[in-house]
């Protein structure tokens, strides 16, 4: 019985090993501070605590990385999290999103003291649409037929765009109004004993 259990088992790690590498992306390592990840070129700008693993790397990296400006990587129980961040002037993304809030990142989000690494974009690409948000965009359109907008021959939709350095007002100021002191309607009675 428990031969059959092992067995079982080992044939589920195998299979899962092999979709492992089916998607896992292509790395080369061209210098200790320069990769190219499926032939697209990224520059190691921190490496703390030696946090840069390629071949973890490899499992866990995804296309939609590659519209961002930066990719943090950091480590948390044995596991690599990698995170996009846009570049200091880009428009793009909240302003969570920007490079220089990666401390805040790394204070909140990560274990404290954890190896991570940092990657710069130097080509950064947008993501094609894949075949299952076509098919979803279909089926809504036909949910929302009279909220169509009109058609516009722009191919490109454009993103939020946040202003990170224009403060906004937090108090408004109100108006006070001068209350009138009005008179009691009763009268208080005591009563002597």
């Amino acid at each position: 019985m428990n031969s059959e259990k092992k067995e079982r088992r080992e044939a589920q790690l195998a299979k899962k090993a092999e979709t492992i590498r089916a998607f896992a992306s292509e790395i080369i390592v061209q210098s200790p501070t320069r990769i190219l990840i499926d032939s697209h070129p990224y520059v190691i700008e921190e490496n703390y605590r030696n946090g840069f693993n390629v071949e973890k790397l490899k499992e866990r990296f995804s296309d939609i990385l590659t519209k961002y400006d930066y990719i943090v990587g950091d480590w948390g129980y044995d596991q690599l999290r990698l995170r996009g961040f846009y570049a200091k002037n880009s428009t793009k993304g909240t302003p969570a999103q920007n490079i220089e809030r990666l401390q805040d990142y790394l204070y909140e989000y990560c274990n404290f003291g954890c190896a991570y690494f940092v990657l710069r974009n130097l080509d950064v690409q947008t993501p094609p649409e894949s075949v299952n948000n076509q098919k979803n965009k279909k089926t809504n359109n036909r949910k929302n037929i009279n909220k169509r907008r009109p058609k516009t021959n722009k191919p490109y939709t454009s993103q939020r765009v946040y202003d990170i350095n224009k403060k906004q007002q937090k108090h408004k100021e109100y108006a006070t109004k001068q209350v009138k002191k009005r008179k009691r309607h009763f009268t208080i009675r005591q009563t002597n004993k």
